[in-house]
């Protein structure tokens, strides 16, 4: 294409997913953090690379909320830039970052497995877990943002600007999701709800032996994949999943970039390398989807109208499926604890009861209206366009300038606590004289009638 550009950085790089397999790092968490920081070092270390991106004058720089790196880019071009999140909403995070009201009554944190409907134990856990990632997390900078702001200081890319705020100088927010399934909640003129990927579909199709396997199941297909996070597995726990298949009626479409050979597969069973997801999903006997709860995929499942089994592997998973369960759209299954036996049940389950089914058809059938005006893409370029023309000041929250004392009223409710103690005590004072004053009274009356 005419209008693409491709800039290669030097040094070292590492595969995306490179630091969760680390076998010395099984979280990845901090290694994860460590190669974002080390690549945005290699990028403004090439003097070649930032020439040719200072070169091609931008007009707006569109860059993933996940890597600290953009703004400061964004920065160094001297050009404005708005966030988009592959991700879903964070109150915590987009709550200091784009001025998002956040009620921690009503809206549960990430990661947390709750819903828009707590308990009072839940509540309390709720806000606790809202002020240590809102404070703890972002402001004492377990996210890395030290790394950074170390690295504006040797690059001189407006040091005077912490990262921090260097986020919130953002002037559109797309966050993944849609309110057919995230919780009803406030939002701001700059933050934008946007689903990436259901309704487009591409010209991809499925493959011959794969439509042919679809075509002719008699009994629906239950389709099955972990993702592309996944790519190995034990070998015990993939034919534990064989196993559970093998038993159900329906035929599966197995999808996985595992290494299944050998694996003693049921005559019901078919595995794939790779499949057009959207396309195999609206296959009109597809009935079931079995995931273990990834945004993009649970999305695309919801907008083909398929109830789900839920096989949550990571913290963000958990919650995903939460949201889907409130709804009435899946069960969920401890892949920890889970039998072959337990998991064809639950799977039988679901693709019995009628309930599953019409939930997921009246979730698809609300995202599909949400999404009639425009495809998520054409959502996109318009507001990207129109910041690119205007600017983004009238629509940009006065919230984020605040500080935190200013934006959780601290110094108003300091100031009224004052005054009231203030007014306490000249009103236990004006009391306690006026006590003195009656007890002299009282006093001097007596010893005049004793005289």
């Amino acid at each position: 294409m005419d209008n693409i550009s491709k800039v290669i950085v030097k040094g070292h790089h590492n595969h995306f997913f490179g630091p969760f397999l680390n076998s010395a790092n099984l979280t990845g968490r901090l290694s994860f953090l460590d190669m974002f920081l080390q690549e945005c070092d290699n990028l403004f270390g090439d003097s070649t690379a930032m020439k040719r991106l200072r070169k091609e004058r931008f007009d707006m720089l569109v860059v993933d909320d996940m890597i600290p790196c953009g703004p400061l880019l964004a920065q160094a071009l001297d050009i404005p830039f708005v966030h988009s999140s592959v991700f879903f909403v964070i109150p915590s995070k987009h709550g200091h970052w784009t001025g998002l009201p956040i009620d921690p009554s009503y809206i549960p944190e990430r990661i947390m497995g709750l819903t828009n409907k707590m308990t009072f134990f839940q509540r309390v856990q709720n806000v606790l877990a809202h002020y240590f990632y809102g404070f703890v997390y972002f402001r004492l900078g377990i996210c890395n943002f030290d790394g950074y702001d170390k690295l504006k200081v040797k690059y001189n890319i407006k040091p005077e600007i912490s990262t921090l705020e260097s986020h919130k100088q953002a002037l559109l927010y797309f966050l993944h999701g849609s309110f057919a399934l995230e919780f009803a909640r406030p939002m701001q003129p700059n933050t934008i709800l946007v689903l990436h990927h259901p309704g487009v579909l591409s010209n991809q199709t499925l493959e011959e032996d794969v439509a042919q396997f679809l075509d002719t199941a008699p009994s629906g297909v239950v389709m099955f994949s972990m993702g592309s996070f996944v790519t190995m597995m034990e070998r015990e726990q993939a034919q534990m999943f064989a196993d559970a298949f093998a038993m159900l009626p329906h035929r599966v479409l197995w999808q996985t970039g595992a290494d299944l050979s050998g694996l003693r597969l049921g005559n019901n069973t078919m595995v794939a390398k790779w499949l057009p997801m959207i396309q195999a999903m609206e296959h009109p006997n597809v009935r079931l989807y079995v995931s273990h709860g990834a945004a993009l995929t649970l999305n695309e499942a919801m907008w083909a109208g398929l109830p789900i089994v839920g096989l949550p592997l990571i913290e963000d998973q958990m919650d995903n499926l939460v949201r889907v369960e409130t709804k009435g759209v899946r069960l969920k299954v401890d892949i920890a604890s889970m039998t072959p036996r337990t998991l064809s049940q639950t799977i039988g389950r679901v693709m019995t009861e009628p309930k599953f089914r019409e939930n997921a058809r009246r979730i698809s059938e609300i995202m599909r209206d949400l999404e009639t005006s425009a495809s998520p893409v054409d959502i996109m370029v318009r507001w990207i366009l129109h910041v690119t023309r205007f600017g983004g000041d009238h629509l940009r929250p006065a919230v984020q300038d605040l500080s935190y004392v200013q934006r959780n009223l601290l110094d108003v409710y300091l100031f009224l606590a004052v005054v009231l103690a203030l007014v306490t005590w000249i009103n236990v004072t004006v009391c306690c004289c006026c006590l003195r004053c009656m007890c002299r009274r009282g006093r001097n009356k007596n010893h005049l009638k004793k005289e």
